[in-house]
């Protein structure tokens, strides 16, 4: 399986139309987005561009703490306009004015990290789950999936209830060590696939999440890593690497013997086709779509083939 993750705060309708709709012809089978109902609808837009009919939705939400929930915020007052954030930014969210588009805003926090006056700071977006994540699973969504790399275990706890509530056809937990080592990894794994009954369970094993931006072995090593701990637990779920994933990731998995169910690229696979899909006249532009195709099936394809 191949999963194009679109990004979990991703909220511009038209940048992810366009991505689905190039992956959705290079052969993509997952697409994973924001849980929002009009980021829903431009995906399935997207697709019927694309004439497939075939693809599969997958929406995330994040628990407190969790940056996939998290938005910047400038500081006018203490910005000198250097620019840092404009240039770090893999999603053209800052503008040169230094005005930060929300809607494309990912929480990557490189904006945050490279501020030399601490104008930027990282805020928690959350959405209606109790709302929304019915109105996914109504509309076709087969994959609810929760981010859970964050402390706050009242808020994991009740957010897990509501997408086991949902009944998808798969559940996903997406995970990473940044703030755990493996044991904790594991014991909230088990703790939570524990309530799980006759539907399914993906760990999304998160290497460095939002760390896509080369395509080499070091960039994916820590997602092959981390799903080699999922694997040696012998638990019984559907393994997914995520984080840092490239056109590398499938041949380091199996290298390393790692029995994955799909790998879920985000950054490599949006960096990829950038200078394509943010073309202004992308839709009349025959030959700047049919170039963003291509590059994105030789991605698809490298996952697969292995």
């Amino acid at each position: 399986m191949f999963k194009l993750v679109c990004g979990a705060g991703n909220e511009d309708t038209e940048s992810v139309k366009r991505l689905v709709f190039v992956y959705a012809k290079a052969g993509c089978d997952i697409f994973d987005l924001s849980a929002r109902k009009e980021i829903l609808q431009a995906a399935k837009e997207g697709a019927e561009l694309s004439a497939r009919t075939d693809v599969k939705y997958c929406v995330s939400i994040g628990i407190k703490g969790d940056k996939h929930i998290s938005k910047a915020k400038i500081n006018g007052g203490k910005c000198t306009k250097c620019g840092n954030c404009v240039r770090s930014c893999p999603n053209d969210a800052v503008y040169s004015s230094i005005i930060i588009d929300e809607k494309k805003c990912i929480g990557c926090g490189n904006c945050f990290k490279k501020c030399p006056t601490g104008a930027i700071s990282m805020e928690e977006k959350d959405v209606n789950y109790r709302e929304i994540l019915p109105y996914m699973v109504k509309n076709g969504v087969e994959i609810l999936e929760l981010h859970i790399m964050g402390h706050d275990k009242t808020d994991l706890a009740n957010k897990w209830q509501v997408i086991n509530e949902c009944e998808p056809k798969f559940a996903s937990i997406c995970i990473d060590r940044e703030n755990f080592g493996n044991k904790e990894v594991l014991e909230r794994i088990k703790n939570m696939i524990s309530v799980r009954k006759d539907y399914t369970t993906i760990i999304q094993a998160d290497g460095v999440p939002m760390s896509g931006g080369s395509d080499d072995f070091k960039t994916t090593l820590q997602a092959v890593a981390m799903a080699e701990v999922i694997q040696n637990a012998e638990l019984p779920v559907y393994i997914m690497l995520s984080g840092g994933t490239n056109s590398k990731t499938a041949e380091l998995a199996k290298m390393c013997g790692i029995n994955y169910w799909g790998i879920a690229i985000g950054s490599w696979a949006r960096k990829i086709v950038k200078p394509f899909v943010s073309k202004e006249n992308f839709w009349e532009d025959e030959t700047a779509q049919k170039e963003a195709i291509n590059i994105a099936k030789k991605l698809v394809e490298s996952c697969k083939q292995s």
